[in-house]
């Protein structure tokens, strides 16, 4: 419902007379929002002095109030979690607010837990959320306070440098269920959280059960909480992490928005994370702005651009377990401005892979694939400004030429190798096809990887290598070393990540699983006793990602530190029932392929899963031997023809010794 009236600019303060005095300084302005810290409601004491310094500060002024994001004992706020500390926090919280003639105050809806915490996916007490909103709510009405809950971004950084999550308060919708049960409660609406919402919920939605970034607009968040909001906090925001910015140094585009908040609300407050607290000159630069906004004639509704729904089948319920929560910190430091380049890049899992790397703002993102329709997908799929970053090669990596000028002028600070051939079946029928691809095109890229000067190189390698027991695990085995190989003739950081059976990735048991059941048509599946490793398209996007992590620690080959072992039955029977298919599906048995085991292992004889670095991976210890890498550089011509270096691989891949382990085990 509109105000009838604009806004209020207001800037932001701690109730300290320093703060305050630099805040309030140059005006005039109009008002100014109060943001307790634990120390402020420690005690009576403490609440009177932050009474006294903001009465004695911002008399005639408007003023609102903002609750601490943590206790004094040092424990967050959390709406789950309703102590003697809760009660009393939330008392003086709503006294302060009262005694300064704030007619509301702010708490947020969250419950900050650790990425280990949160990826243990405990249900949230809602019970207990309801008590804690309904005290709060009493609270602030026994003293004439309205009550606000504000929504919070994906990534709590709570002024600690620590990350926390929490599995509510991002999504509008959870702001207005719970004002469905506690009727009181009103909304303040941050645009940098929403906006760093829909960023994380493009990039990698499955970690808030999400399908993809679908009515996360800015503009939808103002249309679903800015009827029931009070106070709106403005600032800019850019990637995942990116929050509280200065006004236009981001990703928003924030005039049409305060124009229409400044209609729905009756405070805006220029809410910038300064640089040094104790001066404001961004934040009065942002008020400022905020005023001409909202000043500006109303605008008419811009229409928002629809797009292609994304599917929304659950991969993780099929699983039963939550996606890994990346190591957003070091991937930001990693991967945010840098270059990266993606070979395989129109597949599946290099399309997922780039668009959770978008999140962290890289330069540039390069995708290079020998098919002409995945590129042509890929690009159709993303939005405008998104293509404006990721650019599209057509290259086959068998061409060494093509990939060294293509790489030379990418310049990637980061290579992903994925392109492979990958059906064991066909390795046993196509061995000159499987060589020429990742042997020679993985040899290729590495070498046009030294070239120009990459930091970096993650190939994606296969559980199959761990044995070797097929002709494509005796390439992906082949491949690995090649890595190693490279790593000790350039210095550079290069690692083998053993990626398992990703579902729903194209190609796929899964994929086709998932096909037939919607069909309705009975599941081929090729023994219902064959046990396989399985992992999320979400998990497979970090596990690569954070492979880049461990190469800079010097780790030479990784793999998931839990994947889920199911057999191909059991996966066909989750994946009929989670599509809706009525009863115990029916399956059409083909029989094992050429090539294939009944049972997968992830390491090898002398190789060793370690701890998880990060979560989802976890690197592999054993040695990688060069020999054979070693023995193909020195008999490769220089100047020969693909049939000539064939030869050389071939004759290489049949040594006794000097590719596959020496001997078979059942690893772990």
């Amino acid at each position: 419902m509109s105000t009838g009236s604009v806004a209020i600019p207001l800037l932001k303060a701690a109730p300290e007379p320093d703060q305050l005095a630099d805040r309030l300084d140059g005006g005039p302005w109009r008002g100014v929002e109060l943001a307790l810290a634990p120390a402020h409601v420690a005690d009576e004491r403490a609440l009177a002095r932050a009474v006294e310094h903001t009465r004695a500060a911002t008399g005639g002024l408007a003023v609102t109030a903002e609750a601490p994001v943590a206790w004094p004992s040092g424990a967050f706020v959390r709406v789950d979690r309703l102590d003697a500390e809760a009660r009393a926090g939330i008392d003086r919280s709503a006294e302060f607010a009262a005694a300064i003639a704030a007619p509301v105050l702010t708490i947020h809806l969250f419950v900050p837990l650790s990425p280990e915490a949160y990826r243990a996916g405990e249900a949230l007490d809602e019970e207990a959320v309801e008590t804690f909103l309904r005290y709060y709510a009493d609270a602030c009405e026994a003293r004439g306070v309205v009550p606000l809950l504000e929504n919070v971004p994906p990534v709590l950084r709570m002024r600690t440098g620590g990350v926390y999550l929490s599995p509510v308060g991002g999504h509008w919708r959870d702001l207005l269920r719970w004002r469905e049960r506690v009727p009181a409660l009103r909304f303040t609406l941050d645009t940098s959280h929403a906006a760093l919402f829909r960023s994380f919920a493009a990039a990698y939605p499955s970690l808030f059960d999400l399908a993809g970034e679908d009515a996360l607009e800015l503009d939808r968040y103002v249309e679903e909480l800015g009827p029931h909001a009070e106070v709106a906090h403005v600032s800019d925001a850019h990637g995942l992490l990116g929050e509280g910015l200065p006004y236009g140094d981001g990703e928003l585009e924030l005039d049409p928005v305060v124009e229409r908040l400044a209609r729905l609300v009756r405070y805006v407050v220029a809410e910038i994370n300064e640089p040094d607290p104790a001066r404001s000159e961004n934040m009065k630069a942002a008020y400022r702005r905020i005023e001409q906004a909202a000043a500006r004639p109303p605008g008419a509704a811009r229409a928002r651009a629809r797009r292609l729904p994304a599917d929304e089948f659950d991969w993780q319920a099929v699983l039963g377990r939550r996606d890994p929560a990346p190591s957003l910190l070091e991937l930001q430091e990693r991967f945010g401005g840098r270059r990266v380049l993606i070979t395989g890049g129109g597949g599946s899992i290099g399309r997922a892979l780039a668009t959770f790397l978008g999140g962290f703002r890289p330069e540039r993102i390069t995708l290079l694939d020998v098919s002409e329709n995945a590129l042509a997908q890929d690009r159709r799929s993303r939005p405008p400004l998104e293509n404006v970053a990721v650019g599209h090669v057509l290259c086959d990596v068998r061409d060494g030429g093509r990939v060294e000028r293509e790489l030379a002028q990418a310049r990637p600070d980061v290579v992903f190798h994925l392109a492979a051939y990958k059906h064991v079946d066909w390795g046993e029928v196509f061995p000159d096809e499987f060589v020429d691809t990742n042997l020679i095109g993985s040899w290729n890229v590495l070498r046009a990887a030294e070239a120009a000067g990459a930091d970096t190189v993650v190939v994606a390698s296969t559980d199959k290598a761990a044995l070797a027991a097929s002709f494509y695990g005796r390439t992906k085995r082949f491949m690995e070393q090649l890595t190693a190989f490279a790593a000790r003739r350039s210095g550079g950081r290069r690692i083998a990540v053993r990626f398992v059976n990703v579902l729903g990735s194209a190609g796929s048991a899964s994929e086709l699983f998932l096909r037939q059941a919607r069909a309705g048509v009975p599941l081929t599946v090729t023994d219902t006793g064959m046990l396989r490793y399985w992992i999320t398209m979400a998990h497979a996007a970090t596990l690569a990602a954070h492979g880049a992590l461990l190469a800079a620690d010097g780790v030479a080959l990784a793999g998931p530190a839990d994947p889920e072992l199911l057999s191909v039955g059991q996966l066909a029977e989750r994946i009929w029932r989670r599509a809706g298919g009525p009863g115990d599906p029916e399956l059409e048995l083909l029989g094992i392929r050429r090539g294939e085991t009944l049972s997968e292992v992830l390491t090898g004889p002398g190789e060793d899963l370690l701890d998880e670095r990060h979560q989802g991976i976890a690197p592999i210890a054993g040695e990688l031997p060069t020999a054979g890498a070693a023995w193909v550089a020195e008999r490769l011509p220089d100047r020969g023809t693909r049939e000539e270096a064939r030869a050389v691989w071939l004759e290489a891949m049949r040594r006794p010794g000097l590719v596959a382990p020496a001997a078979c085990g059942a690893g772990r």
